[in-house]
């Protein structure tokens, strides 16, 4: 997967420093997150446009990330400190969660983004919303990372076209859109739905991507061979988090979602002085380089900048003396499951399909039916495209289907059914978030960020799979696009025959 990056370097006639860094063998890209807090003003503001100016100064970070609503709380929105910290000379790098947006919301924050000129976004899903005024915030994820980037690429090649005109959008867009991954799950189905939604990511036009925070050293050395292996050439941003000892011992308890911390690591957090995580993370942040990363994505909590340079000058040090801080780096996830053997390049067995459940059944129900090219699925189509002529055989024909397809499949009738690609589960039922292109980040040992009661969906999809599935199938399986929710509530079926569903292309 071989990606020719010199083309992304046109940028609308604007430099792209962050990108011109990444792209720069030479370099090693330093950025740091800050996350702005409720409210348009205050001390906390205040302190992140302090660092802003000092970092600008100090010139070794090349861009600071900007968090959309971190942890699923409601705060100021990241293009208030993005067109700040751009006044102040440096690049933002804007998250662009998808939790809180539909596509409407989506597309006017692009417009908006390409008037501030504003050049990378990192795509992610977000973590689920949270309790705020009046109670639960409605969750939205109309659409999912791989889907936002497919649409920012075509907005780039000016192939996007409104539905309502055939005119492609005059405006160039010169977004490079970055992804996440997470190279530190537990279990083996959701490491191996983490590789392959990666490589659907780049597929759909990411340009580089930043890691979940982890400090196994050995889960981030597998993401490289991982990468190398698929011939993947993008920069790679290796997550490094500091956090304070409350944090650190709420982290460990799973306190926050696809984050592991090693309760290990945060006992021993509780007795350390700050100058102690201060050199862990310069070391981390060192050692990260030997392996091949193109930089480091620092962040914390209660920091200030002349932590975050003791951090640089200590990483610069520790790399040219090949050594390490002094109270270790590498903290590795108990129990956990890797792609590769331990001493050799050879992947581990993968073992999808140990609970295939009732999908054989309904796999053969649905080639009978569905295939069109049988004598029973040739008769289905026609009494189906029959019914949709009259409105009361049409409500009739959605009474039954929705009958059957409740009972077998908890269904919610959205009209555009996926169950063939998500082995007969309902991802509109069974996932909090909705998701038809593989997991979020946030599963933890094999259990759903929203309901941890529940096994993730996509973890119960992995063990329905045919035995013989690999990664590579499930990274190479067609993208599937966002719902038509003007088909909500009609037949599934008779969308399927006349052409109205995701399986017949639709135009740009």
């Amino acid at each position: 997967m071989q990606r020719t990056l010199a083309m992304h370097m046109k940028n609308n006639g604007t430099k792209n420093s962050f990108f011109q860094s990444l792209l720069d063998r030479k370099t090693f890209t330093l950025t740091y997150e800050l996350v702005p807090g409720r409210g348009a003003g205050g001390k906390k503001i205040d302190r992140l446009l302090e660092f802003a100016h000092r970092a600008n100064k100090d010139g070794r970070i090349t861009a600071l990330s900007i968090t959309d609503n971190a942890g699923g709380h409601p705060s100021l929105a990241p293009v208030a400190i993005g067109s700040e910290i751009q006044r102040i000379g440096l690049e933002p790098l804007i998250h662009f969660s998808l939790k809180d947006k539909n596509r409407n919301q989506i597309e006017s924050h692009l417009f908006l983004y390409q008037r501030k000129r504003f050049h990378n976004l990192l795509i992610l899903g977000g973590d689920f919303p949270k309790a705020t005024y009046y109670g639960q915030a409605k969750p939205v994820y109309d659409l999912d990372s791989i889907q936002t980037i497919q649409l920012i690429e075509r907005m780039k090649a000016g192939h996007y076209r409104h539905v309502h005109g055939n005119n492609p959008h005059a405006l160039p867009f010169s977004f490079q859109c970055g992804c996440v991954v997470s190279p530190f799950k537990m279990t083996e189905a959701e490491q191996v739905w983490q590789y392959a939604k990666l490589l659907k990511k780049i597929r759909a036009g990411a340009t580089f991507i930043i890691t979940q925070v982890g400090y196994d050293l050995k889960k981030y050395e597998e993401l490289v061979r991982f990468l190398s292996d698929h011939k993947v050439r993008i920069p790679v941003l290796a997550n490094v988090f500091i956090p304070s000892p409350a944090v650190a011992k709420f982290m460990a308890q799973g306190g926050v979602p696809g984050i592991l911390l090693p309760p290990a690591l945060a006992d021993l957090m509780q007795s350390e002085k700050k100058e102690d995580r201060l050199l862990r993370a310069a070391g981390m942040a060192a050692g990260l380089r030997k392996l091949g990363f193109a930089g480091i994505h620092l962040g914390g909590n209660g920091l200030d900048f002349d932590d975050v340079a003791l951090v640089l000058d200590q990483a610069e040090e520790l790399y040219k003396k090949d050594a390490i801080a002094p109270a270790g780096i590498d903290f590795p996830i108990a129990h956990g499951w890797s792609l590769y053997r331990p001493k050799g390049k050879q992947h581990n067995r993968l073992h999808p399909g140990t609970r295939p459940g009732a999908r054989p059944l309904h796999h053969l129900v649905h080639r009978l039916l569905f295939s069109g090219t049988n004598p029973l699925s040739i008769s289905f189509a026609a009494f189906c495209r029959l019914c949709d002529r009259h409105t009361i055989s049409r409500r009739l024909l959605i009474f039954a289907e929705r009958i059957i397809k409740e009972i077998l499949f908890n269904c919610r009738m959205c009209g555009d059914c996926t169950l063939p690609e998500s082995t007969y589960l309902c991802p509109q039922s069974g996932c909090p978030k909705k998701l038809v292109n593989g997991p979020c980040g946030g599963s933890n040992g094999g259990r759903c960020e929203v309901f941890p009661d529940r096994r993730c969906f996509y973890v119960r999809v992995y063990l329905r799979l045919d035995q013989k599935t690999t990664l590579e199938d499930l990274a190479g399986a067609p993208i599937l696009p966002p719902k038509d929710w003007s088909l909500e509530h009609s037949s599934s079926w008779i969308n399927y025959f006349q052409g109205r569903d995701h399986t017949t292309p639709k135009a740009d």
